[in-house]
């Protein structure tokens, strides 16, 4: 992972993993979070919702990285991943560990 993101209306909360090769610039990212990722994630998912039975993720396959992007109950979580990774896994992984954090908060 190169780094993962939470992100709930205009509050971004990054990490990124040191010693990166070819990382984007914080400011940039920041606007990719604030953004583009959610504006995709609104796009897809209801493409997703018309007759495709929902939106499971998003991944987004940059030059030097591959981007997997999942709606939250509030928001959206990122996962900057190596290019060279098997990203559907890693979505599905992912996405299981969301599923079962949101579960968690649920009374």
């Amino acid at each position: 992972m190169r780094y993962v993101a939470l992100g709930s209306g205009q509050w971004i909360d990054a990490r990124q993993r040191d010693g990166v090769r070819d990382a984007s610039a914080g400011e940039s990212d920041f606007y990719e979070e604030l953004l583009v990722n959610p504006t995709l994630l609104k796009l897809a998912g209801q493409r997703g919702d018309l007759d495709c039975g929902g939106l499971r993720y998003l991944i987004v396959a940059y030059g030097n990285f591959n981007q997997i992007v999942l709606q939250r109950s509030e928001g959206h979580v990122s996962v900057c991943i190596d290019r060279h990774a098997d990203a559907p896994e890693l979505a599905r992984r992912i996405g299981a560990v969301v599923e079962e954090h949101e579960n968690q908060e649920r009374p």
